[in-house]
Order: C-alpha cells, then structure tokens, then sequence
C-alpha cells in the first residue's frame, strides 16, 4: 500500500518536473564571488614559521618550541600588532633587559673597556659582549640548550684570528679560524 502511494505521489507532483526544460541561451552565467576578506597563506608566509633547518632527531617538542617561537614573532612584528599595548610593553622590557657597561682607559694609550649584556626573553637568548684587549662574546640559547663563545683578536691590519666553541647537550665543537677583510 505504501509503495503505490509513494508511486501515485510521484506521478502526480514529480513528473511534471521531469519534463522540464531550459533554454540555455537565456541563462545567466553562475558567477562564485571572490573571497577577498579571507586572508591567502603563501608558501613565503609558511616559511616564516616553520623553520626549514629541522635536523633528524630533533623532538616534536623542540620542533613545536621552535614554530610557536616564530610564529609568535611574526605575529609582534605584524602591522596590526605594532602599535598595540602588549607589543610596546614587550619592547620596553627588551629595552630594560639591556645593560652597559664601560671602563674608560687610565691614561691616552691605555685600552677601554666595554662589556654589553643583553637577554632577549622572547627569542630566549642571553648574551655578553666584550670589547678592550680583544673582541669577546658568549651567546646562551635556552631554548636550545646551547652556548656559543666566540674570541677575536686583530692579528695583521685587515686579518682576524677566531676562535670559537658551541657547545650543546649532543655535542661540543671547537674552531680556529682566520678571517680577513679586504
């Protein structure tokens, strides 16, 4: 009973329809609107967060530290972001974590002293620079875990002797070079 009845509906309000025509050349061409509201992701704009030196081995941790690490950047150094409380507040406190120091030569001859420290809290870098004998600086990466110390000292009028050490929890690496400018 239900069959012929779904059947005699059918006949009687679908058919017609079915028989329907369309007359193309009165139709008007379907036009999708362009989103233009939405904003386009770039394979550059991927580039700037996720980081493309990922080395085998690396933890998911390490590897998400990292992106939120530049993600979180990009997004302070945004137009829209830039003259925001928070972005002004987080440039003062840069400012404040900074600190020099100057020990001025005893007599004309003499050498002066100049020793720099700075921690950059959002990219988890402390460093210190030093300048006077010779040319100093210890880098500390929290996040990595590693620490860079790195010594010039001007050899011959245009050449440079280095020597550095980076040391993390994997490995340690020591380096002696000579650089020269011209």
């Amino acid at each position: 009973m239900k069959r012929g009845f779904v059947t005699l509906l059918y006949c009687l309000i679908l058919s017609p329809l079915a028989g329907a025509r369309v007359d193309i050349s009165t139709t008007k061409p379907l036009v999708i609107p362009e989103d233009n509201v939405t904003p386009k992701m770039t394979k550059a704009d991927v580039a700037k967060v996720i980081p493309l030196d990922l080395k085998r081995g690396d933890s998911e941790i390490k590897v998400l530290n990292r992106i939120a690490d530049r993600t979180v950047n990009l997004w302070f150094k945004s137009e829209a972001m830039k003259s925001t409380r928070i972005v002004r507040l987080a440039e003062e406190t840069q400012e404040k974590l900074k600190a020099d120091v100057v020990v001025p030569a005893s007599s004309k001859d003499g050498v002066s002293h100049k020793f720099s420290f700075k921690v950059e809290a959002f990219q988890t870098l402390a460093k210190l620079e030093y300048s006077g004998w010779l040319q100093g600086s210890v880098n500390y990466d929290i996040g990595a875990e590693a620490t860079n110390i790195e010594i010039k000292e001007k050899v011959l009028k245009n050449k440079n002797l280095s020597i550095s050490h980076k040391a993390n929890s994997r490995q340690n690496l020591s380096m002696v070079g000579l650089a020269w400018s011209w």
